[in-house]
């Protein structure tokens, strides 16, 4: 074989190894930030939910009595219904969170998130169905918002710290609606 054939052999592999580089690259980078879309998602979620709590317990403390002894003592009322599913929309988020695959750099983003969606639910689910009466409402006192708002505050810190070192502005990707 000439040696200009085996030059040419040899920079077109070459050429093929970092074309095959450059690729399996913008496809890592690619894969990495349509996981962090995913989380953002994630995150408005979360969020959604911490604000149902919020709301809840917001409209029980201006409830007059009567909504507050409907409260107390049915165990089906529109209020303990609305932290029921609150509770059990933010414990499937935090299933979803910690399965989720993603790259070793969202991880703890992820677990941020989660742990946010956790202590959503653990709050949602402070009034137990088999709780009425007093005790009802001893456990309606014993849920932290001020945790929750730490929590989802502090995953969205992150969240914002990742999507600039992703250089992914996230107020294109979500203000009110998903532009993805």
């Amino acid at each position: 074989m000439p040696d200009w054939a085996m030059i040419a052999l040899i920079g077109g592999a070459v050429l093929l190894v970092v074309a095959v580089l450059g690729g399996v690259l913008l496809g890592w980078r690619a894969f990495t930030r349509r996981r962090l879309l995913g989380l953002l998602v994630k995150a408005e979620a979360v969020e959604a939910a911490a604000q149902g709590l919020a709301d809840v317990l917001g409209r029980l403390a201006e409830a007059d009595d009567e909504v507050l002894a409907e409260f107390a003592s049915d165990p089906e009322s529109s209020e303990r219904r609305a932290l029921h599913e609150v509770s059990m929309r933010a414990t499937m988020l935090a299933d979803e969170l910690d399965r989720m695959p993603l790259p070793r750099g969202l991880v703890v983003l992820a677990e941020e998130l989660g742990d946010a969606a956790y202590m959503v639910a653990s709050q949602a689910s402070a009034v137990g169905d088999d709780h009425s009466g007093e005790q009802a409402l001893d456990d309606l006192s014993t849920i932290d918002l001020g945790a929750v708002r730490g929590y989802t505050k502090r995953a969205r810190l992150s969240l914002t710290e990742a999507c600039e070192a992703m250089g992914l502005d996230e107020t294109a990707v979500y203000g009110g609606g998903l532009y993805l």
